[in-house]
């Protein structure tokens, strides 16, 4: 149950929430910058409830505020959130947390921090500028007792109730609720409260008259009745279960008919009766259906063009593979009229078939014409697949993109890469003022991309069982496939010259060489002796221009032999010797390949600033595609996995070798 920052209309007119909306007491709700709030700590105090007076169901509902009332022990446990508007259907919607609460004066205070998130950080801002005060309590009760009868509305209090949790609101029901001033003005807070009882009365048909259970009014029977509080509680069971079922009903009907998330919660907080929310949802249907009429109109297409309904099926086939594999899909609306259909019944759609098929024989014979035919359907199937081919491959992280830059290729031909050297040094002019022109070295260095393929097969049973979890298990192993491919691929071109790697073009000498600078005069284990002089040689490189490149190594790449090595030497410990301090703790970032054997290590610099190696893939591809090779035939569908890469050399400063001990 909530205190809701949504008023709504009752048949009498009365508006719950509505006393705050009123000119007199504006300024005290529209403080500005609330003293008690704590920039620092990010905290601020708040009247959670007074226990005013709100319209619900019907009756009138008041909460009672004392120690003994309210249950507070969520609080003690770390267990009240605070929240948008009431609203926890996710975590987005937490503002905070109420770290404490108490009842001071007849009223339920307590403290509030915010979270460090972005929907926290912008309440946090409105609240410490006065924009937002109002606070609104969620709460479940355990006891009610009717405490009078006024006008022939019934008044009822919450006797026992537990805080379950607070939420921040434009308009609280309970005009006291508010966060608060460290010291607040006892004339103002009156005057607050006088104008509170001037609008309830004003808003009531007539002067409240309070009829005690005890002692029963003098006026004529038909005009005021005692009404024993026993028999009168399960009434208030069955409101809240109606409540309960009007807005279980009104959800499942909104969600079944496409409605927005926004429009059904504005109904169920405005009190719509079952009746009139199905009014209002065919009202929605069919502005939906003119607003679709008129656009098909205007662009002069509808459902029934393939430009049209190809694009959907692709989509509604490749949500429909996500929730198959345990994912979440987000289909458009458009896209989500085919959620229903099965792979056969999407066939079906895409050649304009007359009927869906109802046995395996009708499927198997969908297919057959789909593939067959000049239909979009393979066009349709193949996007589909090839999008969940990509998303599988994307999220693989081979190893060797931690140590490569990627260049993509234009085509099959031997690529020369350019690697120009430094820019010029600045010269003095001359004392006629002319600038001198400087010169650059460059060197180059070929990379080739390789295609690459392999077949695989969907079988007959897949297809018209409708089994697009299997369809999709296959594709998801095909993408990390294709990144495991990759990074064999790459370690292999590495690894010729017994790991010196490929000769370069610019001197006729492997990667890892003497010569070079980049491969240790003798073997070592890793350690920070060996570790310094590989830093040292990274230091001392220089670029075709002949100056320093001086940079530090950041990845200290190993095998599965020396993990432990590494990952010991690279952790940012604290030794209790000083003799057992590691200086590169923190500062080299340990990689591990199982392509490396032995106890060979290697410094590389952070690749963003240069890299000995390149990889890349064939200009205008970003994943592996799938082709559809072979149409719809009795043992299946045939279908091919194709990817085009490339990876080599292309120079030896930005590395250091040591090959292990």
């Amino acid at each position: 149950m909530k205190r809701s920052a949504h008023p709504r209309t009752t048949p009498d007119g009365f508006e719950p929430g509505a006393s705050v909306q009123r000119g007199a007491s504006d300024d005290m709700l529209a403080r500005l910058a609330p003293t008690t709030y704590d920039e620092g700590a990010r905290t601020v105090d708040a009247i959670f409830s007074t226990g005013a007076r709100v319209r619900r169901w019907g009756i009138f509902e008041e909460l009672a505020i004392s120690a003994d009332a309210i249950d507070i022990r969520r609080v003690e446990q770390g267990q009240v959130r605070l929240l948008d508007t009431h609203d926890s259907s996710s975590i987005d919607k937490v503002l905070g947390v109420v770290t404490s609460a108490r009842v001071t004066n007849g009223q339920l205070v307590g403290s509030i921090r915010f979270s460090d998130t972005e929907a926290g950080r912008r309440a946090e801002a409105m609240v410490a500028s006065g924009d937002l005060v109002g606070i609104s309590v969620g709460y479940r009760v355990t006891t009610w007792t009717l405490t009078a009868v006024e006008n022939n509305q019934e008044i009822w209090r919450a006797d026992r109730w537990e805080l379950l949790e607070v939420s921040l609101v434009a308009i609280p029901a309970d005009p006291g609720a508010m966060v608060r001033n460290e010291s607040t003005d006892p004339s103002r807070a009156s005057a607050h409260i006088e104008e509170s009882d001037d609008m309830r009365r004003n808003v009531t048909p007539a002067t409240p008259t309070v009829a005690p259970l005890a002692a029963p009014s003098p006026a004529p029977a038909p005009e005021v009745r005692a009404v024993p509080a026993a028999p009168a509680a399960p009434s208030i069971e069955d409101a809240v279960r109606a409540e309960r079922a009007r807005v279980a009903e009104i959800t499942t009907i909104g969600r079944a008919h496409g409605m927005a998330d926004a429009a059904v919660t504005a109904a169920i907080n405005a009190g719509t009766s079952i009746d009139a929310f199905r009014g209002i949802v065919l009202d929605d249907l069919a502005a939906r259906s003119e607003r679709t009429t008129i656009v098909n109109a205007h662009i002069g297409r509808s459902a029934e063009n393939p430009e049209v309904r190809g694009p959907l099926l692709r989509e509604a086939l490749v949500a429909r593979m996500q929730e198959s594999s345990g994912q979440r899909s987000t289909p458009s609306d458009a896209a989500r009229q085919y959620m229903g259909h099965s792979l056969s019944e999407m066939a079906a759609v895409a050649i304009n078939a007359r009927s869906m098929p109802r046995t395996a024989r009708e499927r198997i014979e969908v297919f057959e014409r789909a593939f067959h035919t000049t239909s979009d359907f393979p066009i349709i199937f193949s996007g589909a697949i090839n999008a969940r081919l990509e998303a599988r491959y994307v999220i693989a992280e081979p190893t060797y993109r931690r140590l490569a830059r990627q260049q993509n290729f234009n085509d099959f031909r031997p690529h020369d890469v350019i690697r120009p050297g430094d820019f010029p040094t600045l010269l003095p002019l001359s004392q006629a003022g002319e600038i001198q022109y400087g010169t650059f070295g460059e060197k180059k260095e070929s990379v080739i991309v390789v295609p690459y393929g392999i077949a695989i097969n969907f079988t007959r049973q897949m297809l018209v069982n409708d089994n697009l979890g299997a369809i999709d298990e296959v594709i998801s192993n095909q993408g990390t496939m294709v990144a495991q491919f990759e990074d064999t691929t790459f370690f292999a071109m590495k690894a010729v010259n017994s790991g010196a790697g490929p000769t370069l073009l610019e001197d006729s000498t492997a990667v890892f060489h003497t010569n070079h600078g980049n491969l240790a005069a003798s073997v070592a284990a890793i350690n920070v002796t060996s570790v310094s002089l590989g830093r040292a040689a990274l230091r001392k490189q220089k670029s075709l221009g002949g100056q320093p490149i001086d940079q530090a190594p950041r990845i200290l790449l190993v095998g599965p032999d020396k993990e432990g090595e590494a990952e010991q030497f690279t952790a940012p410990l604290q030794a209790t010797q000083q003799s057992n301090v590691s200086i590169f703790s923190g500062k080299l970032e340990t990689v591990v390949s199982n392509k490396i054997t032995g106890n060979a290590w290697e410094l590389y610099v952070d690749p963003t600033f240069g890299a000995n190696w390149q990889w890349g893939l064939l200009d205008g591809y970003t994943a592996p595609r799938i082709r559809v090779d072979e149409p719809f035939g009795i043992q299946g569908l045939a279908v091919s996995v194709e990817h085009d890469f490339g990876c080599g050399a292309v120079d030896f400063r930005r590395g250091y070798r040591n090959t292990g001990a």
